[in-house]
Parts: structure tokens; C-alpha cells; sequence
């Protein structure tokens, strides 16, 4: 962290390398969404609207397929800067979930009901963050997955009953759309919508955060940085 970083109270967040995975894949889950989803609504008006301007079916099932194929390339690259990276190996250390975070859960259901008298104090990353980042990773394991099964349909037949690839359907395109309400309706209020950071956090794109909100919002790991003499 730079000397004017700590004068001006700022406090590194997200590093350059996980700004720019999280900065594609969310460009990728867009891709992916309408694509997908104009193909699987593809009565719609609107999902017409969106194939024709897409070129058709066929130049929509390519771009759909490209950005399928980085998607899964990007996803492999994550797993090898998480596990590998001398940045990535204490971040990953950060996310693992452990029994305090389920009780975290309990607790802020109380302190909402009005039984608690106080909120969860979060270290680097609570409950929220950590859920969102596992059902993402799960999610783009089970969308690839299935994906593959159905891109590869005729060679998939020849391992499995029929059933199984309508399962791999319906999986493939219901986990995408769960997704896509998880991820842009949660996740965007959660990180811009709310009132401690609206109208954004800009941490995606600077990396960085005020000492304030780190302070309001995760109050283990400010106290963690003051400690360190890193605030």
C-alpha cells in the first residue's frame, strides 16, 4: 500500500489480476445470458429481437460458444491463480467457510428480527462475499459441464441415456438464469445498491475502498490492517 494511498485513506481491496477475472467474467455472463437466454425463450418477441440482431441462430450459437470456451479457459486460469499464486493463495485462504460464518447468518437474521442487539463484524470477507464467490464457482462448473455434454450431444449419447441429457437441459439453462438473478440482482445491490456504498463501490475498477467503509463494513480486518500498522 503507497504512502498517498494511506494519506488519502485509502485501502486495497482487489489487486490488478482479480480486477481484470472479475471484469471478464462479468462481461462473459452477459454474453452467455442473452445468448442463452434468447435461445431458450426463443418464442419470445424480444428473444427474436435479440437473435436477429444477433444474425440468426447459427452466428448466435458461435458467439455463444466462444465466450463458453473462455469462460471455462478463465475459469481454469482462476483456479491456478488461487491455488499457485503467491497473490492468490492467502486470497483463497480468505474465502474457505467456516462455522463462524453460519452462525454470522443466524446472527444477522436476528439483529434484522430485532433479537440481536448487534450485527455480524466481518474480517476481509463475510458470509455474503463468500457465498456469492462459491455459488459462482459452482455454478460455472455445472453450466460447463452440461455445456459440454449438449455442444458434444451425438458423442454424449454414447455414454448416456437420453434422460440424462435432458437433465443436462434443464440444469444448463436454469443454473444460468439462477445465476444471472443471483449474480446481478444480489450481488449488484450488495455492491452498489446499498446504502453504505451507493451509487457504486469502485473497487472494481480503482481496487481500492475508504478506510471508513472498511471500518463500517468489515471491522475485523480494519482492526487487522491497524494491527499491522498498514492504516
Amino acid at each position: 500500500m503507497s504512502s498517498a494511498d494511506l494519506a488519502a485513506g485509502k485501502v486495497i481491496r482487489m489487486s490488478l489480476l482479480f480486477r481484470l477475472q472479475h471484469l471478464l467474467l462479468t462481461v462473459l455472463l452477459l454474453v452467455l445470458a442473452v445468448t442463452g437466454f434468447a435461445l431458450m425463450y426463443h418464442e419470445n418477441s424480444l428473444a427474436q429481437w435479440i437473435i436477429r440482431l444477433e444474425g440468426g441462430i447459427h452466428n448466435r450459437g458461435i458467439v455463444h460458444r466462444v465466450a463458453a470456451v473462455i469462460l471455462m479457459a478463465s475459469l481454469a486460469y482462476h483456479i491456478f491463480y488461487m491455488l499457485f499464486s503467491r497473490e492468490g493463495k492467502p486470497e483463497l485462504r480468505q474465502f474457505y467457510l467456516t462455522k463462524r460464518d453460519f452462525d454470522d447468518v443466524l446472527l444477522s437474521l436476528r439483529y434484522n428480527l430485532g433479537t440481536a442487539k448487534e450485527y455480524p463484524r466481518f474480517g476481509r470477507y463475510g458470509f455474503k462475499e463468500k457465498f456469492q464467490y462459491w455459488g459462482t464457482s459452482v455454478g460455472i462448473v455445472l453450466i460447463s459441464i452440461t455445456g459440454i455434454m449438449l455442444w458434444a450431444e451425438e458423442f454424449s449419447m454414447l455414454f448416456f441415456p437420453k434422460f440424462i441429457l435432458d437433465l443436462a437441459l434443464v440444469i444448463h439453462g436454469y443454473q444460468g438464469l439462477m445465476g444471472f438473478v443471483l449474480l446481478f440482482l444480489w450481488h449488484l445491490y450488495n455492491v452498489h445498491l446499498h446504502p453504505s456504498v451507493f451509487p457504486m463501490n469502485p473497487s472494481w475498477i480503482t481496487g481500492k475502498v475508504s478506510a471508513e467503509w472498511l471500518l463500517e463494513e468489515h471491522p475485523l480486518e480494519y482492526e487487522k490492517l491497524k494491527e499491522e500498522g498498514l492504516l
